[in-house]
């Protein structure tokens, strides 16, 4: 069986050259359907990952209308094509929540936290 990545998964990628990186799973691609693709003419494709492997901040760009960065820091990012998620090591995930008793602790860094709709999806809001 192999390792299919999903977002939020902390992966380490060694390639047969001896090279490696490391990072968050930032994107995972759809799958493609390149049959169809090559009927059209199309060439084909391959379902691809981007694994962010630094977060820098942003340096203040002195052409900017004056208003506040909406987005604060820089991503660089690597993609790995399916072919080669055979080279990939699987770590952790960063949103894997350990419940004990009332108390929710989340084992390590999560991503930016998104509210949520109560009224249209019913949900409550989790206590901290």
């Amino acid at each position: 069986m192999t390792y299919e990545p999903q977002v939020d998964d902390y992966v380490i990628w060694k390639r047969p050259s001896g090279d490696w990186d490391e990072g968050w799973v930032y994107f995972k691609g759809d799958p493609v359907d390149n049959e169809k693709r090559n009927k059209q003419g199309w060439n084909s494709v391959s379902q691809y990952i981007t694994i962010e492997t630094h977060v820098y901040p942003k340096k203040h760009c002195e052409y900017s209308s004056g208003k506040k960065m909406r987005h604060k820091n820089m991503h660089c990012l690597l993609i790995c094509n399916k072919d080669n998620w055979n080279e990939l090591e699987y770590v952790k995930n960063r949103n894997n929540v350990v419940e004990s008793d009332d108390i929710k602790l989340v084992d390590m860094y999560k991503s930016q936290e998104r509210p949520l709709d109560i009224d249209s999806y019913g949900l409550i809001p989790p206590r901290f």
